[in-house]
């Protein structure tokens, strides 16, 4: 009698449940029609409103405009939305990217010291940031604290050395090929918009084409059952915080790319309109549930909403209290969503 040769290999077979779990996961994901239409619903509405109400709204120049303000909050988005596909959370983009932002101001051609490193300061100081993804990471799944608390504590400790950097003067870049990154465009568009649009590109392919991105779908979705199958959960996560830092690291040097300077003011009150457009986008806190494509649509609803409000001539204290109103409203609606999905 012939043996099964599956049950010669426990952990080929782990690996395949692992395998075909993840992939039910992203099956049951791309068919859940409100997670994928009502993002670009909301936005065709919000276009349509605004293309009526606002004047000069509707327009290419317009368009331009709106596309040039998606670099930064697209890329943090993006970093931001691995993390919560695992169901955890990164409260350190604030300081870690004041951080960065501070640190390549000092790395390339500028007013404080005699470095020049160009690109390779640009490297360095994202490469910073995926060192406080990788500690955060590392202590969220080794010592098992929560991970808000982790990454805000690392958020405080990264603002501290920017700040130490700082001293009483931020450092003004002079580096002409730096400051072109922000400066400078192609076909209409600044090349911090092309780096995102690459960025979205990279995520893209990792969630849809590797087994780390199938895996973050399930880690998610359920833990348990990966774990259980051999998956290294850990890993993943450890590895989405990695991510996430790096996307972080590179907003911060697109940040200091256009202010012109490296200071920690680049990071503040970055947080909160990230998280907005994650969970206005359609991916779950609960994790699991979403995607890049959702949080590209996210960023876009946030940046139309803005756009539109400010050629309405809101006050920003009241664009403020609007965005507040909608995470609120997409996080109740996330919270009903999770629960329905676990009663299954």
């Amino acid at each position: 009698m012939r043996r099964n040769k599956m049950a010669d290999h426990p952990t080929l077979q782990k690996e395949m449940i692992a395998e075909e779990f993840a992939q039910k996961v992203v099956r049951q994901n791309r068919r859940d029609k409100i997670t994928k239409l009502s993002p670009a619903i909301v936005l065709l509405g919000l276009t349509a409103a605004f293309s009526v109400a606002a004047p000069g709204f509707f327009s290419v120049a317009n368009a331009m405009t709106i596309l040039g303000q998606i670099a930064t909050p697209l890329v943090l988005a993006l970093g931001l939305t691995f993390v919560v596909l695992t169901g955890s959370i990164d409260l350190s983009i604030d300081g870690t990217m004041g951080l960065t932002g501070t640190v390549v101001g000092f790395l390339v051609m500028n007013n404080q010291n005699s470095m020049d490193l160009g690109l390779f300061g640009i490297l360095i100081a994202v490469s910073i940031g995926g060192l406080m993804g990788l500690l955060i990471g590392t202590v969220y799944v080794k010592a098992r604290i929560p991970s808000f608390m982790v990454s805000y504590g690392v958020s405080s400790i990264a603002s501290g050395i920017a700040q130490s950097i700082n001293g009483s003067l931020p450092a003004t870049i002079v580096d002409e090929g730096f400051r072109s990154l922000a400066l400078s465009s192609f076909l209409g568009l600044p090349y911090i918009t092309w780096i995102s649009i690459a960025v979205f590109g990279v995520a893209y392919i990792i969630q849809e084409k590797t087994a780390f991105g199938r895996y973050l779908f399930a880690v998610g979705s359920d833990e348990r059952i990966p774990k259980m199958s051999g998956v290294n959960v850990s890993r993943v996560k450890i590895l989405a915080f990695v991510w996430a830092g790096l996307c972080t690291g590179l907003a911060g040097v697109i940040g200091a790319a256009r202010l012109g300077q490296g200071t920690i003011l680049i990071g503040r009150n970055n947080l909160f309109p990230t998280m907005t457009a994650v969970v206005v986008g359609g991916t779950l806190f609960s994790g699991g549930k979403g995607g890049v494509v959702n949080t590209l649509f996210g960023v876009l609803i946030i940046t139309v909403l803005n756009d539109g409000l400010v050629l309405l001539g809101v006050q920003a204290e009241l664009q403020k209290g609007i965005q507040g109103v909608i995470i609120v409203i997409a996080v109740a609606a996330s919270i009903v969503r999770s629960r329905r999905l676990i009663s299954k």
